[in-house]
């Protein structure tokens, strides 16, 4: 199993940050950042979470060795 570590950015940011998704919110050290599989399940909960929390505006990212490997829409 790869990790790929989590990212998000809310209205109002102008870059994205580590997220702790148990937590719902940013953190400012990797080590507290939710690490998850890229799968399609895992995309999907993802994109559930953003569409349920569309007044924020949150756009989520899972990212490897700095590249972004989805986010979503």
């Amino acid at each position: 199993m790869e990790g790929y570590i989590c990212y998000a950015r809310f209205d109002g940011c102008k870059s994205f940050k580590a997220f702790d998704v148990n937590e719902g919110r940013q953190v400012g050290n990797l080590i507290y950042a939710s690490l998850m599989e890229n799968t399609e399940n895992t995309r999907t909960k993802l994109q559930q979470l953003v569409d349920l929390n569309k007044d924020c505006h949150l756009v989520l990212q899972l990212r490897r060795k700095v590249r972004v490997c989805f986010q979503t829409k």
